[in-house]
């Protein structure tokens, strides 16, 4: 079944590039193009669509306002917006009802990658009642502007390690909580950072740009009602979770990408509870209530309550920000990774076997039951002999 794809803008040249830039999706799409909010509300009441890519700043109704209508009236709908570099303040105003900014100009490959991503949801993420949940929820961490200033800067073959912590160091809490994280006993590094230029140069640009979108996310949640959610035995809890999972990559000798990703996955991979926690804090309460009181693991009881659980709901979030696939994967499938459509060693083999020992390890303050360690499906890989290892490195970290 094709997905049904809503575009809106006030400029006509625009849409005309726009029709070009997809004829070639028609087998795939059906699109309908549009020049204002109120002509896409009614395109939306005939007929809804999977995804709706609005401008930002059009006459009348702009694009946070057209979002935020389509939240309300249609929340399965996936919400893209198109904003130019000056239309930066109006976008922090309409974090909740948009999932993911495009930044104009934006390349036409990226944008045709973005929306073939937030219609398809990446892999396992093809669940009705899962979108659902996801788009009636009103609280999304965003992806920073610093984030995509350092991918672009990156990707340029020219750039350097000390431009790209020069752009950290332009963000001031960015760059105060990186550098206390770069010097704590967590990295173990033996002198101190002074700088992020250092910074990115001893603990690497993926390992910063993973703790700038954790540090972000975390960050957005501060003071708002999480239905008993400990932010910071979270934020931790990550943190160990990403260190023994790039462990375990290294103990196998996999390649520095995968231990990168792993890192990565590691942060995010409970991205999902503060999603769930901060929108819907009294459904949360009931869940680890329900978990510790019939002592069944707590992404059990998330699934009776709300339909999902928090690993595919991070990693529906993370895959529309446009992280790696493998990282998608190792979030969403992190208490499941049998599930994954290749049996391989993996960021998610990482990341499932380190929740798990992590678990462990930590002082058990509540009753639920442990997640458990899938020996089936690390046997199926000739690795059930490692995993004793990799529970001992843990243990000696």
């Amino acid at each position: 079944m094709k997905k049904r794809i809503l575009f809106v803008d006030d400029e006509p040249m625009v849409l005309q590039g726009l029709q070009r830039l997809f004829r070639p999706m028609r087998g795939e799409w059906d699109m309908e193009f549009v020049a204002d909010g109120e002509n896409a509300l009614r395109v939306l009441e005939r007929q809804p669509c999977d995804v709706i890519v609005s401008d930002m700043r059009m006459p009348g109704m702009n694009g946070a306002e057209l979002l935020a209508e389509v939240m309300k009236r249609h929340p399965a709908t996936v919400r893209l917006i198109l904003s130019g570099y000056a239309d930066q303040d109006l976008v922090l105003k309409c974090v909740g009802s948009t999932h993911q900014y495009l930044s104009k100009p934006c390349d036409p490959e990226a944008l045709k990658t973005t929306i073939a991503r937030a219609s398809n949801l990446e892999g396992s993420l093809h669940n009705d009642r899962l979108k659902k949940l996801v788009c009636q929820l009103s609280r999304l961490p965003s992806i920073p502007a610093l984030y995509m200033e350092i991918v672009e800067k990156a990707s340029q073959p020219n750039s350097s390690l000390s431009e790209i912590g020069g752009i950290i160091r332009r963000d001031v809490v960015m760059t105060a909580q990186i550098l206390k994280l770069a010097n704590s006993a967590f990295f173990g590094l033996r002198r101190q950072l002074a700088s992020p230029e250092m910074a990115v140069s001893y603990i690497g640009l993926d390992t910063i740009k993973s703790l700038i979108l954790s540090i972000n996310a975390f960050s957005q949640f501060q003071g708002v009602d999480s239905g008993g959610l400990d932010m910071e035995v979270l934020w931790r809890h990550s943190l160990q979770v990403a260190s023994h999972a790039k462990c375990i990559a290294q103990t196998e000798s996999a390649d520095s990408k995968v231990s990168d990703e792993a890192f990565a996955a590691g942060m995010l991979h409970d991205i999902g509870k503060l999603i769930l926690a901060v929108n819907l804090p009294q459904e949360f309460d009931s869940a680890c209530r329900a978990a510790r009181a019939e002592r069944i693991e707590y992404h059990d009881a998330e699934q009776r309550v709300f339909g999902a659980n928090h690993a595919v709901v991070g990693g529906y979030l993370i895959g529309l920000w446009g992280l790696p696939v493998p990282v998608v994967e190792a979030v969403a499938l992190h208490h499941s990774p049998a599930r994954a459509p290749q049996l391989e060693f993996s960021p998610l083999t990482c990341v499932h076997a380190a929740n798990v020992f992590e678990g462990e390890r930590a002082a058990k303050t509540l009753g639920a039951a442990d997640a458990r360690l899938d020996v089936i499906y690390v046997s199926r890989m000739g690795l059930a002999p490692h995993i004793s290892v990799w529970r001992d490195s843990l243990c000696a970290k």
